[in-house]
C-alpha cells in the first residue's frame, strides 16, 4: 500500500509539473505586416518553429521546461519573451528593424571600366558530385576567398545549385557573413528568401542593392527553413536511402573547390559553427566536397 501511494504521488506530481499549453500568434514588423520565416525558438531546448508566409505560428510546449522564447529574423532585432508572462490568447509579437552597419565602401572617381569577377568558381567550372541533405533549421556555409587585388569589389549575385532530389521548389534563406575564421557578423540586412523553379537548376539571388563589400572574401550560406508552404515531410529517395529524416531542398555538392575543405555548418537552432573536415567526405584523391555556391562581384579597372 505504501508503495502504491508513493507511486500515485509521483504521478500526480509529474502531472502537475507538466503544464502543456498552446502558443499561437503572429510575428509582425513595425507596419504590422507579417514576417515570413521568422523563428520562435525555445531557448531551453534549442528547438523552434518558423512562421508561415503571413507571419503566423502555432505550437505546443511544456512551460515547466520552456521558460524563454526568443523571436528573431534577419533584418530585425531579437525579442526575448518569458512564457510565464505571456497572455493565454493569441500573441502579436512585433520586431523592430535592426540597424546594420556594413564596412565602409570608398567611392572615389576612378577612370576605367566596370568589370565583373567571380567569387569561388563559376557554374561552368563546377560539376555536381553529390547531394547535400539537411534538416529544417540547419545551415551550411562556404568560405569564398576573393582575388587579393580586388578589395574594392562589391557583391553582385549569389548562385546556389538545387538538385532534383528532395523537394526542389522548397524555400530557403541565404545569408552572407564577413570574412573571418568562422562565419561571424552577418552583412545581409534583410530576410533573403528564395526557391528554385525546378530541380537541377541554379538559383540566382540578386544582392546588388545591398552594396556588400567583398574585401578578402565572404561566407555564403543556405538555411533550410520550414513554413511558407514548405512541407515538413521527411525526404524519400530511390537513390539515397539515408535521406530519411532530412527535409526540403537538396543542394548540389562538388569536388571542384579542391582542398582543404571550405565548408562550415551548424545544427538546427544552434549558434555554434563547425568546420567540416570529415575525412569520409573526401573524394577524387583527397579533394573535399563543398556546396555548389558561387558569387559574382563588380569592380573598377
Amino acid at each position: 500500500m505504501r508503495s502504491l501511494l508513493l507511486l500515485l504521488s509521483i504521478v500526480i506530481a509529474c502531472t502537475c509539473a507538466a503544464q502543456t499549453r498552446a502558443f499561437r500568434g503572429r510575428v509582425v514588423d513595425d507596419k504590422h505586416n507579417g514576417i515570413p520565416f521568422a523563428v520562435i525558438e525555445a531557448r531551453e531546448r534549442h528547438e523552434g518553429v518558423y512562421t508561415d508566409a503571413n507571419g503566423y505560428f502555432a505550437f505546443s510546449g511544456d512551460t515547466a521546461i520552456i521558460r524563454t522564447l526568443a523571436v528573431f529574423c534577419m533584418g530585425y532585432e531579437e525579442q526575448v519573451l518569458h512564457t510565464a508572462t505571456l497572455p493565454a490568447d493569441s500573441l502579436t509579437i512585433q520586431l523592430r528593424p535592426k540597424a546594420t552597419t556594413l564596412r565602409a565602401v570608398q567611392v572615389k572617381p576612378r577612370e576605367g571600366k566596370v568589370r565583373n569577377g567571380i567569387l569561388g568558381r563559376s557554374k561552368r567550372k563546377l560539376s555536381k558530385d553529390g547531394d547535400l541533405f539537411r534538416k529544417y533549421g540547419a545551415e551550411t556555409a562556404i568560405l569564398l576567398t576573393a582575388d587579393t587585388g580586388q578589395y574594392d569589389a562589391t557583391l553582385r549575385d549569389v548562385y546556389v545549385y538545387i538538385t532534383g532530389e528532395g523537394a526542389p521548389t522548397s524555400y530557403f534563406r541565404v545569408h552572407v557573413y564577413e570574412y573571418d575564421s568562422l562565419p561571424g557578423r552577418e552583412v545581409t540586412d534583410s530576410n533573403v528568401v528564395v526557391h528554385a523553379r525546378k530541380g537541377n537548376s541554379w538559383v540566382r539571388v540578386d544582392l546588388r542593392s545591398k552594396y556588400i563589400p567583398v574585401g578578402k572574401g565572404l561566407f555564403v550560406s543556405v538555411e533550410w527553413v520550414s513554413g511558407f508552404g514548405n512541407t515538413m515531410s521527411a525526404l524519400a529517395s530511390e537513390q539515397h536511402a539515408e535521406v530519411v529524416g532530412f527535409n526540403g531542398q537538396v543542394v548540389g555538392i562538388t569536388a571542384d573547390y579542391g582542398k582543404p575543405s571550405c565548408t562550415y555548418s551548424r545544427a538546427p537552432f544552434s549558434d555554434q559553427w563547425e568546420y567540416y573536415d570529415d575525412p569520409a567526405a573526401q573524394r577524387k584523391g583527397g579533394y573535399f566536397l563543398n556546396p555548389m555556391i558561387y558569387c559574382t562581384y563588380t569592380y573598377i579597372k
